[in-house]
């Protein structure tokens, strides 16, 4: 069985530490993480299906704009070289994350409320 993901949950959940809005959102994320393929999808995938500000087929999060999403996803996907409709398997993510994540972490890290969960020593 393979995971369907969008692009910035390809790199997003390689720091995954088991926190999240809810008790069936963190399971939800642990049975997407157990799946050995991920087919890659241009917008909501498996980890949104479960997240409360999933709206219409829309992130509606007051501190993230759907389009800030979508850039996410975009820039996620050209860093990655990784186009939707690919499946790839989360060795192939992993390998390719030293090289990108420093650009990644300027881009979005900063902002982002969840940096001190993602890396937190």
């Amino acid at each position: 069985m393979k995971a369907k993901l969008r692009g910035h949950h390809l790199i997003c959940l390689n720091f995954f530490r088991g926190e999240g809005y809810s008790d069936d959102f963190v399971r939800n994320i642990y049975e997407v993480l157990k799946k050995e393929k991920v087919e890659i999808l241009a917008g909501p995938d498996e980890i949104c299906l479960e997240c409360p500000y999933l709206k219409d087929g829309k992130c509606a999060n007051n501190e993230y704009s759907d389009d800030l999403i979508l850039a996410q996803d975009r820039e996620a996907l050209r860093l990655l070289d990784f186009m939707p409709g690919m499946i790839v398997d989360w060795k192939m993510i992993a390998e390719r994350l030293p090289d990108i994540l420093d650009e990644w972490k300027a881009q979005f890290c900063s902002g982002c409320k969840y940096k001190k969960i993602c890396f937190k020593t």
